[in-house]
């Protein structure tokens, strides 16, 4: 595979965050934590839902630690009201939550109460950081993750060989699987396929799209934006929010 990485590594700043909880000692316990960690900074708190919503669009924070109880019954579409959209660790104290915030493509689900490693990992999914390096090839990354998968076609199921998806694009709340042999269309959504995925192969460079690293035949930047050129010679812009998930790959 080859690699056209026209970035430098001075382009990459620090993950900024914003923490919005109605409770100040959750919000100072997650900053307390956070100051002193290279490659973050918290550059806001919030105690209200409108206020949550003017900040996330006057900072355009790159996550958004989001309690439950700030919105009440519309917490999981709060976020919707911003224009700008951060990744979202969402926080809580029932652990019925947690399927729903990942259903809105949450980054994380923090249970309350949480520790200093809890935090740590989800941190850690900020970065994009790997648990095992995507070039390395080792077996032992793809542990626990299905080398085929069903996809609808038609009226009936068809099986497809994972490394033959290319890449998947969101489409509301469905996704089209982009393969050697078609498109397909998923009634899951993006997030929901995203965690079905050995990461060691299939990584999210933006809000809708995961590409196969595999199927990446180059990268370049142009007026302020980073372009993935797959095998096809389709180009996927990356995100704003997602360039760490390349620059983890920089050697």
């Amino acid at each position: 595979m080859r690699w056209l990485l026209w970035i430098t590594r001075k382009e990459f700043s620090m993950n900024t965050i914003l923490i919005a909880d109605p409770e100040p000692a959750c919000r100072r316990q997650i900053r307390q934590h956070i100051v002193g960690r290279p490659g973050f900074r918290v550059v806001g708190e919030c105690g209200t839902p409108n206020e949550t919503v003017r900040c996330v669009n006057t900072f355009e924070p790159d996550v958004l630690f989001l309690d439950i109880q700030l919105g009440g019954d519309r917490a999981f579409d709060l976020i919707r009201q911003a224009d700008h959209l951060p990744k979202i660790i969402f926080t809580g104290c029932c652990e019925s939550h947690a399927l729903q915030a990942f259903d809105h493509e949450a980054l994380d689900y923090l249970l309350k109460p949480y520790g200093a490693a809890r935090l740590d990992a989800a941190l850690q999914k900020v970065t994009g950081k790997p648990a095992v390096d995507v070039m390395s090839g080792n077996a032992a990354a793809s542990v626990g993750y299905r080398k085929h998968l069903f996809v609808e076609d038609g009226g009936h199921l068809r099986r497809i060989a994972a490394n033959d998806i290319r890449y998947l694009k969101a489409a509301g709340d469905y996704t089209v699987v982009y393969t050697d042999c078609g498109e397909f269309l998923s009634s899951s959504g993006i997030g929901c396929i995203e965690r079905k995925m050995d990461p060691a192969l299939f990584i999210r460079v933006h809000r809708s799209f995961i590409v196969n690293m595999e199927r990446v035949d180059s990268c370049y930047r142009d007026i302020g934006k980073l372009y993935l050129v797959m095998e096809n010679g389709q180009e996927i812009s990356v995100g704003k929010h997602y360039l760490n998930h390349i620059k983890s790959l920089i050697l």
